[in-house]
């Protein structure tokens, strides 16, 4: 039967038919390689077999109706995807997340202790360290971490961010516009039921 749905809809059909594949194949693996009885309990062993068998062969052919089906709706919005550019999109906003984490970064990492370069010459003794009657200085644990970016840097990187982040907004939009396109698929009538579909 043929279903014309949005391309979102397209992909959680398919979410939700894998979802119900893994227990039918949970089932099968089960049924065919786990299926035990108590030796003492003989009475319609093979009755109860041949039921066990009849329910793994039908959830066995679910499994590859549905992995076809699956198969098919990935495939064909893998095309429409395509056409509508929605995967250099999703490309596009990765990289101006990963743009806008570094910004941010950098930018929370700024701390008021902080030493800008110039001003480290003028840190009083007791922070670099104490000096022997001899001259040779003994080091302390202490440690300075220099303000190596300057407020400059910071502001551009302030604005580099919220520039990076309006653009992988905008490019999300865009691809929730495109997600909403119809986009006609045939789904085979026994997976149906576990796509959840109105038949």
């Amino acid at each position: 039967m043929k279903y014309t749905l949005t391309l979102s809809r397209w992909h959680k059909v398919a979410e939700r038919i894998n979802a119900a594949l893994k227990e039918r194949e949970a089932n099968v693996k089960t049924a065919f390689t786990a299926t035990t009885i108590s030796p003492w309990n003989k009475n319609g062993v093979e009755e109860k077999a041949a039921d066990i068998v009849r329910r793994a062969a039908d959830d066995l052919a679910l499994v590859e109706a549905g992995a076809r089906a699956v198969a098919a709706i990935r495939a064909a919005l893998a095309l429409r995807n395509a056409e509508l550019g929605i995967s250099g999109k999703l490309a596009e906003v990765e990289g101006a997340n990963r743009r806008a984490a570094l910004y941010k970064a950098v930018i929370d990492g700024q701390r008021p202790d902080m030493v800008r370069p110039e001003v480290v010459r003028t840190l009083p003794p007791e922070l670099v360290g104490e000096t022997e009657s001899w001259g040779l200085a003994r080091r302390t644990a202490l440690a300075v971490t220099l303000q190596t970016a300057d407020r400059t840097l910071v502001e551009s990187l302030r604005e580099r961010l919220a520039r990076e982040q309006q653009y992988a907004t905008r490019l999300l939009d865009e691809i929730a516009d495109f997600n909403r396109e119809m986009l006609e698929i045939e789904v085979p009538s026994e997976v149906i039921g576990i796509a959840a579909l109105a038949a």
